[in-house]
């Protein structure tokens, strides 16, 4: 698997994985490219050897209470290609990028129905909040907050 920043040109591609990863609640192709051109995002694609984007994930830097953190927006990977280390290797990728920029605590909202995907954020060291968000998803489904605070390098 290969493993680099979208671009513009991925867009089409980016909207399709987050359709079929996230039927109800998928970003549109407009906010996802305001996240490619916008300078406080960054957009990891990984892609096949012969070419296919298979999976990205999404984060963004904020600032909040003088400090910048980092959020995980969104983490998408077609389910041929789960439970192969890719959603791992994403993750740990964001994180060095959010490290080059000095951010040291990273948080996200995951569906409290989602167990897979929090059993992925557990085993990368992320770490359930007391923080609920009601209603979060369009479908009125409950999203958790989880947060990992790391050192740089």
């Amino acid at each position: 698997m290969n493993y680099d920043r979208a671009n513009l040109l991925d867009l089409s591609v980016l909207a399709c994985i987050e359709k079929e990863c996230f039927p109800e609640d998928a970003f549109s192709l407009r906010l996802l490219k305001n996240l490619l051109t916008n300078a406080k995002s960054v957009i990891i694609k990984v892609t096949t050897p012969s070419g296919k984007i298979i999976g990205n994930i999404i984060g963004v830097r904020k600032k909040e209470n003088n400090k910048t953190i980092g959020r995980i927006c969104s983490l998408c990977v077609l389910k041929k290609y789960r439970k192969k280390g890719v959603g791992v290797q994403l993750l740990q990728l964001l994180q060095e990028e959010f490290c080059k920029s000095g951010i040291t605590e990273v948080r996200l909202e995951v569906s409290t129905h989602n167990e897979a995907a929090k059993q992925l954020y557990k085993r990368s060291g992320y770490q359930m909040t007391n923080t609920i968000l009601r209603n979060y998803y369009n479908d009125g489904t409950d999203a958790v907050v989880m947060r990992k605070n790391f050192f740089c390098h």
